[in-house]
């Protein structure tokens, strides 16, 4: 176990206090994570800009505001990254691709504003995959992002860039955007926590679009705990976000030390946990959830024989969607994108707009058919990915061979459509030694739940402690 005092590994939740009462300067803070991050940049290629001056900067007004007494809160001096969709006043933001080199923010996205107003260090930009059109966290004009945990294989996508840095020690938390799975299914394969919120609850002013109707942005961080500290920052309404939500914003660190007593937990009967799913991902799941049935929680088994149409709903409004996003740029710059993004911006061309309706209509149908199974039930328990880490190697495309990876969004895609929170954790390790993620999601903007049972699990084991070790560094 790492020390709790070890800022390399130390949550930003057990950092806070040592901020706050000057135990440990932000300062400090902020050297630890640029020395992490020069000596393993060079094996992991997380980032595509590191603002260390800056970083510098900030945390040393954060140490003269603190000691003067004004404490803003728990991410004051507290280092944070961000994935390169989110704009950032003076700086670019490219989306991973060639398309938009040059493309310099001239206002903060909405996100960025409220981690300023909490005292959060802007630390850099994460590598991703280009214009998160991808599961695999593959990119050929950044580079691939490589696992900590072994760098010969992928980290998942396409919030590839922010999971390696949390698990790698190199930051505490990150932002990554999920739309098909990209920031549970990275944050699974790097044995890290990633939540989903419900869509609408943290607004996406200032964040490149992929598909508008199902982009979400979320934390990527150590622990669940860490999760619910930035969603106190992040959530809430804003008006220039068309897809922002009303809906009243809770203390969503008030709950989370609730445990497990009278709690119902779903597991679908159907799609999950079949054959398919690799038998080292079932097991592990279903051993935390016989672990959790011991600590007071009750199962409950769902029949759900329709949940397997999730994820082509969410590729059928992905695509055509994603293609609208980018028609101009690709009349103008088709020769800037990667082939293979590229070819899925295109085949949103072949969706005629009744498809894209019929989708739509099915979105909704299938949202329903989940709100009633879930009527009896907190929420549902499953793994986050089906298969285990697949190699760089494997994964990239080359003429005559189908590349690995395709089927890792099969889950999560599932709760894309349906827009509810859904909160990937570590629940154990392959024989292999890599992480494997449990999957927790609940009901519409019920974040308060899903997260009190993430952090209930932890509390019961220590998978989400344990840190890579071995990764090549440079020094």
């Amino acid at each position: 176990m790492t020390s709790k005092r070890d800022p390399n590994f130390s949550s930003a939740a057990e950092l806070a206090p040592q901020v706050k009462n000057g135990e440990i300067s932000p300062v400090d803070i902020v050297r630890t994570s640029l020395d992490r991050i020069s000596q393993l940049e060079p094996s992991l290629n997380a980032f595509l800009e590191v603002w260390g001056d800056s970083a510098l900067e900030q945390a040393s007004r954060a140490e003269q505001a603190i000691s003067s007494g004004d404490y803003l809160g728990p991410l004051h001096g507290i280092p944070v990254g961000l994935k390169d969709l989110i704009d950032v006043s003076g700086k670019e933001t490219t989306g991973g691709s060639k398309v938009l080199a040059g493309n310099v923010a001239t206002v903060d996205a909405t996100v960025v504003t409220q981690l300023k107003a909490a005292g959060a260090i802007l630390i850099g930009k994460m590598n991703l995959v280009e214009f998160a059109f991808g599961a695999t966290g593959l990119n050929p004009y950044t580079g691939d992002v490589k696992n900590p945990w072994d760098t010969t294989r992928i980290t998942a996508g396409s919030s590839s860039g922010s999971a390696a840095a949390v698990a790698a020690g190199m930051i505490p938390v990150t932002l990554g955007s999920d739309t098909g799975g990209s920031v549970r299914m990275p944050a699974a394969l790097c044995g890290i926590v990633g939540l989903k919120p419900t869509y609408g609850r943290v607004p996406r002013t200032g964040v490149l679009d992929l598909s508008w109707s199902m982009d979400h942005v979320g934390p990527m961080t150590r622990t669940t705990e860490d999760c619910a500290l930035l969603m106190n920052v992040l959530a809430g309404h804003d008006p220039l976000d068309p897809a922002s939500s009303k809906e009243p914003v809770p203390d969503f660190t008030s709950d989370i030390n609730r445990g497990l007593d009278g709690l119902k937990i779903g597991v679908p009967q159907d799609y999950f946990f079949d054959d398919s799913v690799d038998p080292e991902i079932v097991a592990s799941v279903l051993a935390a959830i016989e672990l959790m049935a011991n600590n007071g929680a009750e199962i409950i088994d769902l029949p759900m024989p329709w949940v397997d149409k999730g994820r082509r709903i969410n590729l059928g409004v992905m695509y055509p969607e994603a293609t609208s996003v980018h028609e101009k740029m690709l009349a103008e710059h088709a020769d800037k994108y990667s082939p293979s993004v590229r070819h899925r911006i295109q085949s949103g061309f072949n969706v005629s707009a009744i498809d894209y309706v019929r989708a739509q209509r099915a979105r909704q149908w299938f949202s329903h058919q989940m709100a009633e199974s879930m009527k009896k039930v907190d929420v549902l328990i499953t793994p986050s990915v089906p298969i285990q880490t697949p190699t760089i190697a494997d994964c990239t495309p080359a003429p005559g061979k189908t590349a690995a990876g395709g089927e890792l969004a099969i889950f999560t895609g599932v709760f894309d459509t349906t827009g509810q929170p859904s909160h990937s954790i570590p629940c154990g390790f392959t024989i292999g030694g890599m992480p494997i993620g449990m999957m927790i999601t609940g009901h519409p903007f019920d974040e308060s739940t899903v997260l009190r049972v993430g952090h209930a699990f932890e509390k019961l084991t220590n998978w989400h402690q344990r840190p890579p070790t071995d990764i090549p560094a440079t020094i």
